[in-house]
């Protein structure tokens, strides 16, 4: 059971965090493992990172799909 690769993701809540806006990368029957965005200012600079996070199904509450029409 997972989640294929490119499906995008609306909200992901785990014990500690909420990351939105997230694209699967790799989802298994031990985890799931996506790239998120996110916009960081450091020293007045404004930056696009895009970091990649791996989290057990033990720690996650809830996944919400994005909806796509065609």
């Amino acid at each position: 059971m997972g989640l294929n690769v490119g499906v995008r993701i609306k909200e992901i809540v785990t014990k500690d965090n909420v990351y939105t806006s997230c694209s699967v990368l790799h989802s298994d029957t031990i985890g799931l493992t996506f790239e998120v965005q996110r916009t960081v200012s450091e020293g007045g600079q404004i930056e696009t990172v895009v970091s990649q996070v791996m989290v057990p199904w033990a720690n996650i509450q809830h996944v919400l799909l994005m909806e796509e029409r065609t």
